[in-house]
């Protein structure tokens, strides 16, 4: 092609590029090949989604992967990274993976309502409570030990435990978990939506509280899903231009 001005002739040259790696590293199975070393079976990933978001409810998903073959797990779940560093279709994709996978499962829910009348910490265990029961009910194990991320109290199920900070970017069943908190989470609440006008853009927020969002929320009042202790802050910012 010709530059404008100097008449000058740039040739341009295919030159090929070494694939793009990527930058998210993948979580590993360290922290479950330790505790297998030391004799438990049966070890469960435990993480949330949704905690953070001013509509909707407050998801938990629990994970056991198998014990055995595990450099052919790590192959087969090579694309799962932390959540929130991959795009939504690809998370919806890899909870089917993960669910084929896994020894058991299970995700559990607290509603905005719950989260209003216990608090945000208190609803997650609830939610985390209740995921231990989906997992039993889809099968029914004696779960050994909970990897859990670092914000996760489960007390009640008298469980050996270890809570690890960034552990959906570093444990592979923590960020197993991730993803079917994630899924579970925005499933719900695009069936809440459903209920509502578009004037909250819930169908993209997911419940979170972007600046539409909260500006929605403003302007038009809440609904019976938003969380009446979150917006109570989000009242509080100014209105987006």
């Amino acid at each position: 092609m010709y530059y404008s001005g100097r008449q000058k002739l740039w040739i341009l040259r295919e030159v090929s590029l070494p694939p793009m790696k990527n930058k998210t590293p993948m979580p590993t199975l360290d922290e479950e090949r330790a505790l297998y070393a030391d004799g438990y079976q049966f070890i469960a990933g435990v993480d949330e989604a949704g905690r953070g978001s001013i509509f909707g409810p407050v998801c938990v998903g629990m994970v056991v992967l198998p014990s055995q073959n595990l450099d052919d797990l790590v192959q087969e779940l090579n694309e799962v990274r932390d959540s929130k560093k991959i795009s939504r279709p690809k998370v919806y994709r890899l909870s089917e993976k993960i669910k084929e996978v896994a020894v058991s499962w299970g995700v559990g829910a607290a509603s905005a309502q719950e989260v209003d009348k216990i608090r945000i910490t208190a609803a997650v265990s609830e939610a985390g409570y209740r995921a231990y029961a989906d997992l039993q009910n889809h099968t029914p194990l004696k779960i050994d030990y909970l990897l859990t991320d670092s914000r996760m109290n489960l007390s009640k199920l008298a469980l050996p435990a270890k809570a690890i900070v960034k552990g959906d970017m570093l444990c592979l069943s923590i960020a197993c978990a991730a993803i079917l908190a994630k899924t579970q989470h925005d499933i719900l609440v695009r069936q809440l939506a459903e209920q509502y006008d578009e004037v909250y853009q819930l169908q993209t927020n997911v419940g979170y509280g972007t600046a539409a969002h909260i500006y929605a929320v403003r302007k038009y009042g809440h609904t019976d899903h938003h969380r009446k202790t979150f917006i109570l802050k989000a009242r509080q910012l100014p209105l987006p231009e």
